[in-house]
């Protein structure tokens, strides 16, 4: 067995001065280039210095080698976030999935990390602080899964929630049995404190790793920590306090620039439908984080705000959109935006996000929500493993609605299943014990927010009404689906949560059924630099808005259309021209069409274009086939990021500053797709 080796002496000496022991602090150096997310231990790595993970928590005795054989490194990149290494040497790899595939995986061999980012670190509060993940303590700590154990990048979601709302928390693990590998990256979203203002690396931030370890035959875990032994005090395990956790500080972040002023360009919305982006300017130019937290007040209109400033309106009336900054300056500014000519549909006043699973990720799964399912065409897939002995052993997740404490709603969404079996759903404040919120009249309910029912074999709706009369100043709203004890997959669609008093907005009018797209002349192709007019057909006739919006999706090709259909020829290949209906009907055309070399102008090796790595982090390589040539970036609306002469055929760009998302790089008549 590869135990640690503690004498009885220093296990003595350890217990009685263990309240009185310093927390252990380490400097992160900031990283020559970005770690691989891949469980492989880049060069890179040599750059930081090891942290034994060899203290026991409590008197467990976890057996993972002798001291400083199990350790933990640590980097950081500027404007994007830390990187985290663990080598774990153990004895007997044994993962939850190996016993207890629906089980308890912290029970089983699991990493943990955590962070403290508040201003204040021993303030008496750990990852399972109420309000989570609003409360500055954070945990990541997604499982090993049976067959992602080779170094394959996952996102770890929030908190260490695996599928959750992703944050752009990376991991990986490479298990070399009995020994592993774990790698993660937290980007500086992630590391916020409790009031969401991201942690600018300046001062301490609390840190710690726990190992749960487990052998064969023990009766339960064994944890090792680098920090927190969870004796002497009132912290116990990192989970409860942070307390104990130890400290981190960063070289060469510098003096941090706080945000002085903010200011809004915005405008009125005047088309359904129609978003607003709003820019905001930030100063001064050198602020160390300009980061924006967008929000937006309904006062007599209604609307919603992305992440990135874009408005989409729902309500005829005022809002008073805010930008804050995130740096703990507290600089904020608002502006109002009148909002008119809105059509109002029942998706919009749907409280669900992603409630008809329209958006999937990349791994099949629904956004907006939690929990281990499956988008296939446009439905939900629930495949409980078989043996649950609670409903909630396989849920799936949405939290954060906005429901008031006195209306009526209505509840409803559409589930059958291959056998008729029973399923739970309810609304539940995990922030207060658990406590159903809600109160209901339907028999399916006992008289709280929470529904037990046997599935149909045939799609059925479901309908409730639900008040949420016990809902608290901190209650942490959640809906879960839960299906633990059902054995034959669950099907699920249309979930709703709809305000009674909101459904005499609806608007009765006819929609848009079809569109049909053509080009002057029916020609499929366009020069380069030259024009084509686009026309569509849109039915029926008597449509309340038979008018489009027009838009260019880049293939091959590049292209840009303006508002009455007029598409112009940018670089070679294909691309398709969209005509999207203007009212709530979801309803496009689509047309290929070519751009091609202008007549007398051959193909030349000049379109040859390649970048590398792809998706990137932090520096794109770019190859071009001639010398002396201008490389631009766009993004993915057309809009310039960046432009540069080359002298060489090899650039560099630093796209480390770059939200995440999809962009293209142009040369000539060439244009590729990366993705950051």
């Amino acid at each position: 067995m590869k135990m640690k080796i503690f004498t009885l002496f220093l296990c003595a000496v350890f217990a009685v001065a263990a309240s009185a022991q310093e927390r252990p602090t380490h400097e992160v150096q900031k990283a020559s280039v970005a770690p691989v997310i891949d469980g492989i231990v880049d060069e890179v790595w040599d750059e930081a210095a090891p942290n034994n993970i060899d203290k026991n928590f409590q008197s467990e005795l976890p057996t993972l080698g002798m001291s400083g054989e199990t350790y933990w490194k640590a980097l950081w990149v500027e404007n994007e976030g830390i990187y985290v290494l663990l080598i774990v040497n153990d004895d007997v790899f044994y993962p939850h999935y190996a016993v207890d595939p629906i089980g308890n995986s912290w029970e089983y061999d699991k990493p943990e990390i955590y962070f403290d980012c508040n201003y204040l670190l021993q303030d008496d509060g750990g990852a399972s602080s109420e309000g989570q993940p609003g409360s500055g303590h954070h945990q990541c700590a997604p499982p090993f899964e049976d067959g992602l154990n080779d170094g394959t990048m996952l996102d770890a979601g929030v908190d260490g929630e695996v599928d959750a709302d992703d944050l752009g928390v990376k991991y990986a693990f490479m298990v070399n049995d009995p020994d592993y590998i774990a790698e993660y990256f937290f980007p500086m979203d992630y590391l916020t404190d409790a009031d969401g203002i991201i942690n600018d690396l300046s001062g301490e931030m609390g840190f710690d790793v726990t190992i749960i370890d487990r052998d064969p035959g023990d009766a339960a875990r064994k944890r090792a920590v680098w920090a927190n032994t969870g004796v002497g005090g009132d912290a116990n395990e990192s989970w409860n306090s942070m307390d104990d956790c130890g400290i981190l500080t960063f070289a060469g972040v510098g003096e941090k620039v706080y945000v002085e002023s903010i200011t809004l360009t915005g405008g009125d919305i005047t088309e359904n439908n129609l978003p607003l982006q709003l820019q905001a300017e930030v100063l001064p130019e050198d602020a160390s984080n300009k980061a924006i937290q967008w929000s937006v007040e309904n006062v007599t209109g209604k609307a919603k705000i992305s992440s990135e400033g874009v408005l989409t309106p729902i309500l005829d009336g005022d809002v008073i959109v805010t930008a804050a900054a995130k740096d703990g300056s507290y600089v904020e500014t608002s502006v109002t935006v009148n909002i008119s000519n809105q059509i109002v549909s029942r998706s919009e006043l749907n409280l669900i996000r992603n409630g008809y699973f329209d958006e999937v990720e990349d791994d099949g799964s629904a956004e907006e929500w939690s929990g281990t399912q499956t988008v296939v065409d446009g439905v939900v897939q629930l495949d409980p493993p078989p043996g649950g002995v609670n409903y909630w052993d396989f849920t799936m997740i949405q939290q954060n609605f906005g429901c008031n404490t006195t209306d009526t709603y209505t509840f409803s969404f559409v589930l059958w299943a291959d056998d008729s079996d029973t399923v739970n759903v309810d609304f539940e404040d995990p922030a207060n014990e658990y406590n159903r919120y809600g109160s209901s009249t339907h028999e399916y309910s006992n008289g709280e927010s929470d529904w037990t029912f046997v599935s149909e074999m045939a799609p059925t709706k479901y309908v409730f009404d639900v008040v949420f009369n016990e809902k608290l100043e901190n209650t942490t709203e959640s809906l879960q689906f839960m299906v633990g004890l059902h054995d034959p997959v669950v099907y699920i669609d249309s979930v709703e949560l709809v305000n009674n008093n909101d459904l005499a907005l609806i608007t009765v009018y006819t929609p848009v059924e079809s569109i049909t797209v053509t080009s002057e002349g029916d020609v499929t192709h366009v020069a380069s630099g030259g024009t084509l007019q686009m026309s569509a057909e849109v039915l029926p006739a008597d449509a309340l808005l038979t008018d489009v919006r027009w838009s260019v999706v880049p293939g091959t090709g590049w292209a840009s259309i303006d508002e009455a259909g007029l598409l112009t020829g940018d670089t070679v290949g294909t691309v398709t021209v969209v005509a999207s209906a203007k009212d709530d009907s979801n309803v496009t055309g689509t047309m290929e069409v070519t751009v091609t070399f202008p007549e007398g102008i051959q193909e030349n090796g000049a379109k040859q274009l390649m970048v590398y790595p792809n998706p990137v982090t932090s520096e794109l390589n770019v190859v071009v086939a001639n010398a002396d040539a201008t490389v631009t970036i766009y993004n993915s609306v057309g809009m310039k990021i960046e432009e540069a002469a080359i002298s060489g055929t090899v650039h560099k760009f630093d796209v480390s500053s770059y939200a995440s998302g999809l962009y293209f790089v142009k040369t000539g008549n060439a244009v590729v797709k990366f993705i950051k």
